[in-house]
């Protein structure tokens, strides 16, 4: 850095004639604290400072004193190309700097050379605050006793904490897996040291700051290497997936054969010489041309055909030993190469053809324990609170049970009072969460004010009123079980970002406390309201949608399942004669009128319903005369399967169609095929005949 880089340019100059009140006007200005003063030639003869000003006025001088008479004539100038280093040790408060001509061009004053520096290094810190910065490594630096000083974005996003979270926090607290005293006490380099922090993978390298021989702090570099981890994960991965293959190719009944487009032999598994009594090895690496075998010309045969017309194509062979043998021919293809391999599966059918004969005989027996098995499993979920006919709701239940094996977390939608508290607790009971506490919370039913500790629980004193010994949360309550969030649409978007993060850590903090404890809980949320829309709507937050939607289950409307209205209503009826101790049965026009009727309030309008025709029904038998006036007025009817007539189709079609109706509604109605079928007038294997011809069984 040259003088002239830091030096005052151009300065305000005197002249000879100048008087004390031309310097005082200059020093006025506050920029300079000196002015030279020039002769005619232009050259600098003195130098007049504010305390030289001073000190002449302090001795009795006025302003219009010229100010030759006080100027200070000892002058120091040195050339402004010269490094500032040569002058920057010299003791002098100001010195004049002239170039090569011998004129004036600046003045270096302490002050401003303070100035300047002060700037530099301002400019140096930030610059080397945005190298810092934009390093892809995190890097945190501490003083001597492990305080963090500094910590760049990478560092911040690889720790997943805020500035603040981490400013003045000891590195032993952030890092827990990293002792300071190695780099701080013993001045040890600690290099390529593989931590994890949360869910991010890093290699950790850290130095001692040293300053004249003495540690100061320490600087510690964060490498995620969480992709790299993946990248030797999915390696890995392949490898197996290849042995897995081979150990699948190898464990098939079927013998296998994979050719190439040029008739050699890549791969044989070992059901070769089973079918075949000849061992792989003398096939493998040979091409069927130079294979002495019978079946040789049948599996050119093969390969010729899948080649012409790059599809599948099927042979069969029966060998000397009098075995049938199928084989089929599948093409591999690549978009570079087109027909690359051609794989080979050859089965021995004669096993096969016994096993069809033995499934044939057994068919009908199959037939009949899949009955009882349906017929048991109804009585289970009837036990359960559920029956159902309609194959939509049939869907929902298996999906339910499906899911019930692992701890996905499960959306369930559908309006008020579809049943999906019951769907839930189908869920919970057939998963390995049974033994654990079902938790259920209404989002709605509890004010705004109180939701968030009732979820989240709180630590002693954390607010007025609260309890001395604090409280557990739901969510704690429902450790080791499951937690319903029931109108998930009501809650408040500041307990939905916590809510969030329950699910994406497992873990909960209560009001006021600090520490975080761990969950280990299933969530089911359930809603009446459009979530997508709410979205949109920018009233429910689209991470927690995605959070919550990853297995959704949608319970249609009692209305779009008729089907199940009639099961229901016995099993509600059932139900209150049993609570109530009565014997009341339903009148057959009944169960036609709530079939017709639309159910706004679904499966629990329907059970209100039927309580309250068995409480206030003086007969034993319910009529028509029994119902509100609001579902007989619905009806529009008797009740009776109705059809209308569009357009003209074949009777035989027409025929098919009524009969498989009837069938279905007498299937639904009287739950067994022999009930069924006595009320229709047909068999009970006719039924079941017919049942399976229109797909109803």
């Amino acid at each position: 850095m040259l003088v002239k880089q830091v030096m005052y340019r151009d300065p305000q100059v005197l002249t000879t004639s100048s008087t004390l009140a031309d310097a005082a006007a200059i020093y006025l200005r506050g920029e300079v604290n000196c002015a030279p003063i020039l002769d005619e030639k232009g050259q600098v003869v003195g130098i007049i400072t504010v305390a030289e000003l001073l000190k002449a006025l302090q001795e009795g001088k006025d302003f219009t004193t010229p100010v030759v008479e006080v100027m200070d004539r000892n002058l120091v100038g040195i050339p402004e190309d010269i490094p500032f280093e040569a002058v920057s040790d010299l003791p002098l408060e100001r010195l004049l700097v002239i170039n090569r001509e011998q004129k004036l061009t600046g003045i270096l004053t302490r002050i401003r050379l303070i100035r300047q520096v002060y700037q530099a290094l301002q400019e140096t810190e930030n610059q080397l605050r945005a190298i810092l910065q934009a390093a892809p490594n995190g890097i945190l630096a501490t003083d001597k006793v492990g305080k963090i000083i500094h910590v760049n974005e990478a560092a911040r996003r690889i720790l997943d904490l805020t500035q603040e979270e981490i400013y003045g926090q000891a590195i032993g607290d952030i890092l827990p897996n990293f002792n300071p005293e190695e780099v701080l006490f013993h001045g040890h380099t600690v290099a390529g040291r593989r931590i994890t922090i949360r869910h991010t993978v890093a290699l950790l390298t850290a130095n001692p700051i040293l300053h004249r021989g003495e540690i100061v702090g320490a600087v510690i570099s964060l490498q995620d290497i969480s992709d790299l981890e993946a990248a030797y994960s999915e390696l890995e991965t392949v490898k197996a997936l290849n042995q897995e293959l081979t150990n699948i190719i190898e464990s098939s009944y079927d013998a296998i054969m994979v050719i190439d487009q040029r008739g050699k032999v890549l791969r044989v598994n070992s059901s070769y010489e089973r079918i075949f009594g000849i061992s792989p090895t003398k096939i493998i690496g040979h091409r069927l041309t130079e294979i002495e075998d019978y079946c040789t010309k049948v599996w050119q045969d093969v390969l010729d055909a899948v080649l012409q017309e790059g599809q599948p194509v099927s042979r069969k062979l029966r060998t000397p030993a009098g075995k049938e043998i199928l084989l089929t021919g599948n093409p591999v293809v690549t978009d570079e190469v087109g027909i690359r391999r051609v794989v080979i599966n050859i089965r021995d059918m004669t096993e096969l053809t016994q096993l069809q004969a033995e499934l044939e005989q057994n068919r009908e027996e199959m037939a009949r324990l899949f009955q009882e098995v349906k017929e048991l499993r109804a009585r289970l979920f009837s036990e359960e609170g559920v029956v159902f006919k309609d194959e939509r709701m049939q869907r929902v239940v298996e999906q339910a049970l499906l899911v019930a094996k692992v701890d996905s977390t499960v959306l369930i939608t559908g309006e008020s009072g579809v049943g999906k508290e019951v769907i839930a607790k189908i869920i919970h009971k057939n998963s390995p969460r049974a033994k654990g506490p079902f938790i259920q919370v209404n989002c709605g039913a509890i004010p705004e004010t109180l939701l968030e500790s009732e979820l989240f629980g709180y630590e002693p004193g954390t607010f007025t009123g609260a309890s001395r010994e604090g409280k557990i949360g739901l969510l704690e309550l429902a450790n080791g079980g499951t937690l319903l969030l029931d109108e998930i649409g009501e809650l408040p978007l500041n307990l939905q970002v916590k809510l969030l993060r329950v699910l994406q850590d497992q873990q909960v903090f209560r009001l006021g406390g600090r520490k975080p404890i761990q969950l280990d809980v299933r969530i089911i949320a359930a809603t009446n309201r459009d979530l997508k829309e709410m979205v949109q709507a920018k009233t429910f937050r689209e991470d927690l949608f995605y959070r919550l939607n990853v297995v959704p289950l949608e319970i249609p409307p009692l209305r779009e399942r008729r089907g199940d209205i009639v099961p229901l209503a016995h099993l509600f009826l059932e139900k209150f004669n049993r609570k109530y101790g009565f014997k009341k049965k339903l009148h057959e026009e009944v169960f036609l009128t709530l079939e017709n009727y639309s159910w706004p309030g679904n499966v629990r309008e329907l059970e209100n319903l039927i309580e309250r025709l068995v409480v206030t029904t003086q007969e034993n038998i319910i009529t028509c005369k029994h119902l509100p006036p609001h579902i007989c007025d619905s009806q529009g009817g008797t009740g009776a399967l109705h059809f209308n007539v569009r357009d003209v189709i074949p009777l035989k079609d027409a025929t098919e169609m009524v009969e498989k109706a009837l069938i279905s509604r007498a299937l639904e109605r009287y739950g067994s095929l022999r009930r069924a079928g006595s009320q229709l007038g047909v068999t009970h294997s006719t039924l079941l005949r017919k049942a399976r011809q229109y797909g109803l069984l």
